[in-house]
């Protein structure tokens, strides 16, 4: 029988990866894949793994991609000082690593965006790379600085980015979508032009951009007049990469096989064997302040994760899991997921934050290839086995996290588990799942907005519009669904298990309360174990520090008050709450119906 490829996940230098290998041995050459920043690295994250995995299949060759220093899963933060030198550092090292695990002896660096830009300036200083495939590269530092500015000041512009991160812009940093560069890391960016360094950084360059401009052409030009070989070529495709939302981001196919015919090999082929996922090796973990994280592959081999253990455990605490929005990995939108593991371990408490199946780096499922499958037919099994594992790990209490879609899976995942005694649901959108969705179903406004608008009536009267099929869709959504949402809080009250619904003062999942509590016989404030709240200066998928900061804030109260201190009387969210905590507490939702 062939072996399989494989990938496992690694540590070195207080960076986490992955090592992808081939099903065979011996090979010469190895990459490394080098993220872009931010917002498009979380974009990306899944295409990326896939290129990784078409490398050892199409080339037979090992491939390492990492988290630079305060991104992803590696150790730090953001806001760390010398971050620029840090990642050119971290490639420098993870080169050294793979070197060292596989014994290839020729290397090529592969970078998108800002990756490719600290490809090449490591490359000049390792000196030994032999190639350089750089997508869709940031050329010119001052110029990227500009457009992750434009990107803020278009979100700004929004009703929910102006709330949201208005405490964000104090003048210290510069980026979009809840990742940020700081002060010496823009000097050092701002210095850095591709056209002017004074040598090529590797004697092989593919250059791949989405359109013809002059800075591409300039930049091979500038190779090739210094001996190196240089190729351009141009991919539409990229623009749908990294440019749109992580759940929605489509890999560039053909610029992928492009890259594999210029390292000359053919093209990936659409049966690619299954790749196992191996356990970690036994000394990889991640140190932090306040305690560490390692990687974990569990569920037979299917899903992957990371768990964060305190230095100091809380004995009586319940311990946490973290699951995917949407499409983005486990590290959550703006890093929140690591920010929280870790300042929830000052505190003692243990998490996990795992990846769905199909989401991220766990195994797909066969029958469901897209987000909207593994979320309506797999996602609560998904993550009911982070439930078991953190049960075989010893934690008989488990709370669950989540944010929009991840909402929905820890909602449901705490009625299907008896184990499950706390549930946090950040901006859910919807309480049921039925048919394809990528936002909340239509919102009250719009049912107001129609039966004000006479168009809709004329239509009505000249019998253009089916009065029986509106009458019975009105029906379903005002008592079927409004008496299924009740079953299921009451469900969530019977079990005694602590729930917390938590919204952002715009977020459209509001919009489903006015029509599901008001009017009716079930008062949330008359639960002893369900609340719903709004938080100020909380955005959808937490893009603003500010977000980040009062929601990690409150599900820290959370737990200490509902889950930690047994007997106590008052539910949090009533009023002698919000005068202890009047910074970031909004009075709750639908107390009286």
């Amino acid at each position: 029988m062939t072996p399989n490829p494989t990938m496992r996940p690694v540590t070195f230098n207080g960076c986490f990866g992955w090592l992808h290998l081939p099903a065979g041995a011996g090979a010469s050459t190895g990459m490394v894949l080098c993220n872009p920043f931010g917002y498009e690295a979380l974009c990306v994250h899944r295409g990326w793994r896939d290129f990784a995995e078409s490398l050892t299949v199409a080339c037979g060759m090992p491939v390492l991609r990492f988290d630079y220093p305060g991104t992803g899963d590696s150790e730090g933060d953001e806001e760390d000082p010398h971050r620029f030198r840090e990642w050119i550092d971290s490639i420098k090292a993870a080169t050294k690593y793979l070197r060292t695990a596989t014994g290839v002896t020729r290397l090529t660096l592969c970078g998108l965006r800002l990756g490719a830009t600290l490809a090449v300036v490591a490359a000049e200083e390792l000196g030994n790379v032999d190639s350089l495939v750089l997508m869709a590269p940031v050329i010119a530092g001052k110029r990227y600085i500009r457009e992750l500015r434009m990107q803020h000041q278009s979100w700004l512009k929004t009703l929910e980015g102006r709330e949201a991160a208005r405490a964000d812009d104090d003048g210290r940093a510069v980026g979009a979508f809840g990742f940020q560069l700081y002060a010496d890391t823009l000097e050092q960016l701002a210095a850095v032009d591709l056209i002017q360094r004074e040598r090529p950084a590797a004697p092989r360059v593919l250059l791949h951009d989405s359109c013809v401009s002059a800075s591409v052409n300039q930049f091979v030009e500038h190779y090739r007049g210094h001996g190196a070989s240089a190729d351009v070529q141009i991919f539409p495709e990229y623009d749908k990469f990294f440019l749109v939302d992580p759940t929605f981001c489509v890999p560039p196919q053909r610029a992928f096989d492009s890259v594999l015919e210029w390292l000359g090999f053919q093209s990936s082929t659409p049966a690619m064997p299954a790749v196992e996922i191996l356990a970690p090796p036994a000394d990889a973990r991640i140190d932090f302040t306040a305690g560490h994280e390692t990687p974990v592959v569990f569920g037979d081999g299917r899903y992957v994760g990371v768990v964060c253990q305190p230095c100091c455990a809380n004995e009586h605490a319940p311990a946490v899991l973290l699951v995917n929005t949407a499409g983005v990995h486990r590290v959550g939108s703006g890093r929140y997921a690591v920010l929280m593991a870790r300042r929830l371990a000052a505190q003692g408490i243990t998490s996990l934050r795992m990846d769905l199946g199909g989401v991220g780096d766990s195994l797909h499922h066969d029958d469901s290839p897209t987000l909207e499958a593994v979320y309506a037919r797999h996602s609560v099994t998904d993550a009911t086995a982070g439930v078991e594992w953190l049960m075989a790990a010893g934690h008989p209490g488990i709370v669950m996290f989540g944010v929009c879609a991840g909402a929905y899976v820890s909602i449901h995942t705490t009625l299907a588990h008896p184990r499950v005694v706390g549930c946090m649901a950040i901006n859910l959108p919807f309480f049921f799942w039925s048919g394809p969705q990528t936002k909340p179903r239509a919102p009250s406004q719009v049912y107001m907005r129609s039966i004000r608008d006479p168009h809709k009536w004329l239509r009505l009267l000249t019998g253009r519009s089916d009065l029986r099929r509106i009458a019975v869709s009105l029906a379903r959504r005002w008592w079927y669904e409004r008496s299924a949402v009740r079953q299921l809080l009451m469900d969530l009250e019977r079990k005694g298990v602590r729930t917390s619904l938590v919204y952002g003062p715009f977020d459209a999942g509001l919009d489903e309360l006015p029509i599901r509590f008001r009017p009716n016989a079930l008062k949330i404030g008359k639960l002893k174990n369900v609340t719903v709240t709004m938080l100020k200066q909380v955005d959808h998928s937490l893009s603003s520090r500010t977000a980040r900061d009062v929601v990690i804030t409150y599900f820290e109260e959370f737990l200490h008050e509902r889950t930690l201190v047994a007997g106590r009387a008052n539910v949090l969210g009533d009023e002698g709450d919000e005068n202890q905590n009047p910074d970031y507490f909004c009075s709750p939702l639908a107390h009286d119906g």
